[in-house]
């Protein structure tokens, strides 16, 4: 909890005779708990934490769970003031590879919590000791970088791929045993802030009379809260190598990095108890994009016409159909019968194909044209709505921009 220049200090509680009142009602043998509620709704959030404290030192253990009660009622109805954070840490976007090396991309989306999110924060001053992970200057509950790199590091070593994975080291560094091995990994992830908490309470039974006695609350995320994950890659140390072989490291770690997203969110979890199924997200997301310097025309193609793989032999890259399949003397599509005559000098096969052609791109033309026109920039964005079409997304980019093997193959073909 972060204690505010605001709030009143123990001795300015007691000069408005606060804590004598409270203190009063507890000695009664049998204390009004709506006599007490009411003196400590007068209370700030800071305010009940000193006094908290105050009654913990006294001994007044009745005292505390009052406190407690008055404590988790104010906190499940409050904003805890997370859009500031979320204005100033948030605003990631394709501009930001202007600056980077080659081959860097972002990926970032709003995701959705299925089941609650729980971690533990460092502050031991507290009136919840388990209490949500917190901002320290602001104050709002989120999820920092470094928890981010932990669960995505957990959710690969889940499907297999161990610390001594040379991709894994990579993406993620290593330990820093010795200077001489040490290497950062190429990964960077933004934190995620909420609005809202809630409480899981947890009662343990005994183990004869089979009945919870002393439940235990848990600060946590409820369901259905909202947040941002974003996360940089940056291959700093591909830095004057091979082309090539920089674009090729980076297709294979765009793949692998949203299959571990998906596993992370929708299976395997984030934060703590992730084995009883807290921290898990919905497949659907809203907002996501994958910010790149490669080429993503093909996912543009695929979510605007969905353009048979067949029909591009007709085709430029940018769209246009190719100047031999264009009749000079009306500036249309040949004819089929002038198809024919011409197919065999320009490498062309069916006839039935161009047929079929004809009538998709007359009907399908200009808008196909307009898709591909969308991104000019040098960065291109691709969305995606949910974790399976991100997979798809990697892929499609993986596809588009794999260079061509040719080793051990014939040159001539």
């Amino acid at each position: 909890m972060i204690l505010d220049c605001n709030s009143s200090t123990l001795f300015e509680i007691k000069e408005k005779r606060i804590m004598n009142e409270l203190t009063d009602e507890l000695k009664k043998k049998d204390p009004n708990e709506n006599v007490i509620a009411k003196i400590l709704k007068k209370l700030g959030d800071s305010e009940l934490l000193i006094t908290f404290k105050y009654l913990e030192a006294l001994g007044y253990s009745d005292g505390e769970n009052y406190v407690k009660q008055v404590y988790v009622k104010k906190g499940k109805n409050a904003d805890c003031g997370s859009s500031f954070a979320k204005e100033i840490f948030n605003k990631t976007d394709s501009t930001a590879l202007d600056i980077l090396p080659p081959y860097s991309f972002i990926i970032e989306f709003d995701f959705t919590l299925e089941k609650p999110y729980i971690s533990k924060d460092d502050e031991n001053f507290t009136i919840i000791e388990n209490s949500i992970k917190r901002e320290k200057i602001l104050g709002c509950p989120f999820i920092p970088g470094s928890t981010w790199k932990g669960c995505l590091r957990s959710a690969f070593w889940h499907e297999g791929m161990k610390e001594d994975n040379e991709q894994i080291t990579r993406i993620f560094g290593n330990e820093r045993l010795t200077n001489e091995s040490f290497r950062q990994g190429r990964l960077h992830f933004f934190p995620s802030f909420f609005d809202k908490v809630d409480y899981e309470i947890i009662n343990p039974h005994d183990r004869k009379t089979r009945a919870g006695t002393v439940p235990i609350l848990i600060e946590s995320i409820p369901s259905g809260s909202n947040s941002k994950f974003s996360l940089l890659y940056v291959p700093f140390d591909l830095t004057g190598k091979e082309k090539e072989e920089s674009a090729k490291q980076m297709l294979e770690d765009l793949k692998v990095i949203a299959k571990g997203i998906e596993a992370m969110f929708t299976v395997y979890g984030f934060g703590a108890k992730t084995s009883s199924g807290y921290g898990i997200a919905s497949n659907i997301v809203k907002s996501g994009k994958v910010y790149t310097d490669m080429s993503i025309k093909i996912e543009q193609e695929n979510k605007a016409m969905k353009l048979p793989e067949n029909f591009r032999q007709f085709l430029n890259e940018n769209g246009t159909v190719k100047g031999e399949l264009v009749d000079n003397a009306t500036g249309t599509l040949l004819s089929n019968k002038k198809f024919q005559k011409q197919k065999t000098e320009h490498g062309f096969l069916s006839g039935d194909e161009f047929s079929k052609f004809k009538r998709w791109y007359e009907k399908n033309g200009e808008s196909y044209m307009k898709s591909l026109s969308v991104k000019h920039s040098q960065q291109n964005a691709g969305e995606f709505a949910s974790f399976t079409e991100l997979i798809d997304l990697t892929k499609a980019i993986a596809d588009m921009n794999a260079q061509p093997d040719t080793a051990g193959g014939n040159p001539d073909e």
